[in-house]
Parts: structure tokens; sequence; C-alpha cells
């Protein structure tokens, strides 16, 4: 059975953490990654979750996902050359993403079929309009996730959540079949063997991890909410709230300031956070500590949507409460740590 191999997962992780930390293949390099060197913590992380989470999606998941596969991985390595410093322009790593995630949608039918409002919906009976909404959900998510891996642990802290929330629909809800849940709990387990080393500050999941874990569970998302017509497509929305609105707020908070789009910072609002704890706070690893914070927030909001998956309205309300909780906290935190220039 698939569930019996994930004793090999362990395995896996550790053989690779080996050759890369021995052979300094994919180290780290805040030169490059400018937003992500307030989780240094006198380390050099190994960037291997990608090509790590890539390998369970290759050796674990079966043949139906071979599209999936194919093009998961050319948005891995999109990632591991953003990484390396290798495609240098944002806007060709962009072009590109739009150019592969148009043929996946397009390939496997991966539309959203609805968002419960009639006139756009009506617009998205075309199949290309409905293919550049998706295309465009799918860009907002999975580069709003590459922000996020700045902090030890969040980012696959946030992707752990996601899961857990969609086992626990499948469990206690038998109105709901949750497809691929072999797939997901093998996905589950990954990144749980991951997070102990993130949290510790000893590998990250890079450009790479980030563009390929919330690729998989986009595209795992959507097929459920597609599959199930109890499902909200706001609950879908909020899953994924909080790495799209990071994105879009960043996107506009830089063109506010007239500060160029692509340049990385260190104002997102988890980095806030943690130099204002580091000046209010003596915790050894204050770095995870914020992590913990920013995902106990997260838990507590996806607990109450688990009991609404169904109702679209309280779905919005939770959404718009994480905006103007995520509008409020920063207005707060950018009056000492956010540059006016």
């Amino acid at each position: 059975m698939l569930l019996d191999n994930i004793i090999y997962l362990p395995v896996i992780f550790a053989l690779l953490f080996f050759v890369f930390k021995k052979n300094k293949l994919l180290n780290e390099n805040i030169l490059y990654s400018k937003h992500k060197n307030l989780a240094q913590n006198q380390r050099t992380p190994i960037i291997i979750g990608g090509i790590y989470i890539y390998l369970i999606l290759f050796f674990y998941f079966p043949d139906e996902f071979l599209n999936l596969k194919i093009f998961a991985l050319l948005i891995l390595l999109i990632g591991i050359s953003s990484d390396k410093n290798f495609i240098v322009s944002p806007l060709s790593r962009l072009l590109l993403q739009i150019f592969i995630l148009s043929f996946l949608i397009s390939i496997d039918s991966l539309y959203i079929k609805s968002i419960n409002i009639d006139f756009i919906d009506f617009i998205l009976k075309y199949d290309i309009a409905n293919i550049i909404l998706t295309v465009f959900c799918f860009l907002v998510l999975i580069n709003g996730s590459n922000f996020l891996d700045g902090l030890n642990g969040l980012l696959s802290g946030y992707f752990i959540l996601i899961i857990l929330s969609l086992i626990y629909i499948d469990f206690y809800n038998s109105e709901i079949v949750i497809t691929n849940l072999d797939q997901i709990n093998i996905l589950l387990v990954g990144l749980l063997i991951f997070i102990s080393f993130n949290f510790l500050g000893y590998s990250f999941l890079g450009d790479g991890g980030a563009y390929l874990v919330s690729l998989i569970l986009g595209y795992f998302l959507i097929q459920n909410y597609n599959n199930n017509i109890f499902i909200s497509p706001y609950f879908v929305a909020l899953m994924f709230w909080y790495p799209a609105f990071e994105n879009l707020f960043s996107l506009s908070r830089r063109i506010y300031l007239k500060s160029k789009v692509s340049k990385p910072d260190n104002y997102h609002l988890h980095q806030l956070i943690l130099k204002f704890l580091t000046k209010k706070l003596t915790i050894k690893n204050l770095n995870s500590f914020t992590s913990l914070l920013i995902l106990f927030y997260n838990f507590f909001i996806f607990g109450i949507s688990l009991k609404y998956f169904y109702h679209s309205k309280i779905l919005i309300s939770l959404i718009l409460f994480n905006i103007f909780v995520y509008l409020s906290l920063y207005y707060f935190l950018s009056k000492n740590f956010v540059s006016k220039k």
C-alpha cells in the first residue's frame, strides 16, 4: 500500500540533507534573497525543500498525476533558478509561470467553476476567461507563498494547517469526500519531517519549494471544491488568504511608496512582527516563536472555517476580518519599522 512506504521519507530527507550539506549545494545566499535574511540564525540553510517534496510527488503519486509531475518540475526549476540567481528578472519568471500554469490548467481542466457571483460565473462559462482567472489565482498564491518562506517554519507550517483542514473535513463530514486523500496524507508526513529542520533554521523550502507545494495544494483544493458541491469557493480562498494577501498587499505597498515592485525587502508583516518582538522579548529562538504565533492565529481562523466550510457569507466575513487584522497590525508596526523613503 502507498501509505506503508512512508517509512522511507525520513531516509530520503536525511540522504538529501547529507549530500547537499557535504557538497554545499543549494546553500541559501542572503545576497540573492534579502527578504529571507532574518531567518539565518547564524546558520547557512540548505534549500532542499523543493527537491524533497518533488521526490515525494514523483515516487508516491500515481500515474494519473503525470501532468502535474511534469509541470510541477518546470515550476520547481524556475524556483531553483531564482534561488541560485540564474533567472534574475522577476518578469521572466512571471512569464514562464504563466506559460506553464496555462498549459497545466488547460490540459487537466483545472477550472474554477464558480465563485457564487452570478455575473462573474456567467463570464467563467467561457474557457479562456476561466483559464485567465485560474492562472491569476495560482500566480498570486505561489508568489505570495514565496514571501512567507522568510521565517523558520512559517510557510511549511501554514501548508500543514491547510492539509490538516482537508483531513478534518473528510473525517468529520460524511457528505464530503476529499479526493486523493492518500497523496494528501503522504504530503503531510513529508512536510512534518521537513518542518523539524525548517524550524531550527537548517533548511528552507526556497523559491522552488514555495512554488511547488503551493501549486500542489492549490491543485488539490480546486479539484476538491469542484468535486464537492457542499464546499464554498470562499473556503478555498480562506485557506490561501495569507500568502495571497501578502502578495497583493506587498505589491500595492511598493507601488504606493514608489519603490521597485520586484525588489525584495524586509517589510513583510511577519518580518515586522519579528522586529517588534525582538525589542520586547529575550527568547532564544525568537524567529521560530514568531512563526508559531502567526500559525496559532491561522489555526484559530481555520478552526472556525471548518465549521462553516459551506457558508460563503461567514467565510467572506472571516477573510475580511483577516485583512482587517493584517492591515491594523501593519499600520501599528510600520510606524517604527518601515522606511518612509
